[in-house]
């Protein structure tokens, strides 16, 4: 998304956590504010996604990864990215879907690809789909899964576990490459994405 922006165009992260959006390629001809609920080096605006002080219609893109599923009303959420996207503005969200309980601090939802287009109904799809297929989804699922019944309750144990799974199975993941391109793949896989524009004649969102 950030290639097609001109040279100067907005860029609003929400959720920035450490600012990661900043440091890809195509973010350095951008103008880009980093917008997180805690302060971090290369936060710009410390702020709630519930209520964005930024003026409307003044983002030319959004970014929102792996947000959603802390906020309390994602609904609100993406009204709030309605309001402050330019007509005709570009917005990407990813979202988790199969994916283990990650509190930071409270972990609220999941989201299909349906679910996750619902939410943002409002905007014209560009596309959705899901992005960490069938065997990306169960290695990760497969790790803590096993490191829970390994460590027979003991966190430490657990923790190593973790890391000692994690290179047990990563090879595993690969298998994508054969596998996510199948019919039923979508059927298992750990998120979903909806990439989309603002319409160019304002509407509310309803």
């Amino acid at each position: 998304m950030l290639d097609e922006l001109p040279p100067g165009s907005l860029v609003v992260d929400i959720g920035a956590k450490d600012a990661r959006g900043k440091k890809s390629p195509g973010a350095a001809s951008l103008r880009y504010i980093s917008l997180d609920l805690a302060g971090a080096p290369g936060i710009d605006v410390i702020a709630d996604a519930h209520a964005i002080p930024l003026a409307g219609a003044s983002a030319d893109a959004i970014l929102c990864v792996s947000v959603l599923m802390y906020c309390e009303n994602p609904f609100i959420v993406a009204g709030e990215m309605y309001r402050i996207l330019k007509p005709g503005g570009l917005i990407y969200v990813n979202v988790p879907f199969v994916y283990r309980a990650a509190p930071d601090p409270v972990d609220y939802y999941r989201f299909s690809e349906t679910g996750l287009a619902k939410v943002f109904r409002a905007f014209t799809p560009i596309q959705t789909g899901f992005n960490r297929g069938p065997a990306s989804t169960m290695a990760d699922m497969l790790t803590h899964y096993l490191a829970i019944v390994f460590c027979f309750g003991r966190q430490p144990v657990h923790d190593v576990l973790v890391d000692f799974f994690q290179w047990a199975l990563f090879w595993t993941k690969y298998l994508d490459r054969f596998i996510a391109g199948y019919p039923m793949a979508w059927t298992i896989h750990s998120g979903a994405f909806f990439y989309g524009r603002k319409p160019l004649s304002e509407e509310r969102v309803r």
